[in-house]
């Protein structure tokens, strides 16, 4: 399960990069008040902190598990809070159209999947 684990998160990190292209290009963050240097300073650290991750549970380390779940948390709770409302109403010239629509999706859903194969594997590693 540490392998699936690797596999969902190397997944988001290919699925994220090109999204996260995306928003600098619409300014998805600084909409939201946070200045584009910051914005490249979080997507560095979070990826840095993926690639520790994967590291570390590749060794066997519980704490590799519990950073790829948190990370897969926030993805997934920060796509969520920047682009529900417009993957559920934003008409069909959003963005690149499906395109975006998929790519928004998949971080959601990726990111979900992560933070869950993570809790099962420290729920199955306490049992």
């Amino acid at each position: 399960m540490r392998v699936a684990l690797v596999m969902v998160t190397c997944l988001l990190i290919a699925v994220s990069f090109p999204h996260a292209l995306e928003d600098f290009h619409y300014g998805d963050l600084l909409r939201l008040g946070i200045p584009a240097s910051i914005t490249y300073a979080l997507l560095a650290t979070a990826y840095a902190l993926q690639l520790i991750g994967i590291a570390l549970t590749l060794r066997g380390s519980a704490s590799g598990v519990v950073l790829l779940g948190v990370m897969g948390a926030v993805w997934c709770l920060g796509a969520v809070f920047v682009h529900g409302r417009d993957l559920l109403f934003a008409g069909a010239g959003y963005r690149h159209g499906m395109i975006s629509r998929a790519l928004e999706s998949l971080i959601i859903v990726l990111g979900m999947f992560a933070a869950a194969l993570a809790v099962r594997l420290r729920v199955t590693a306490t049992a």
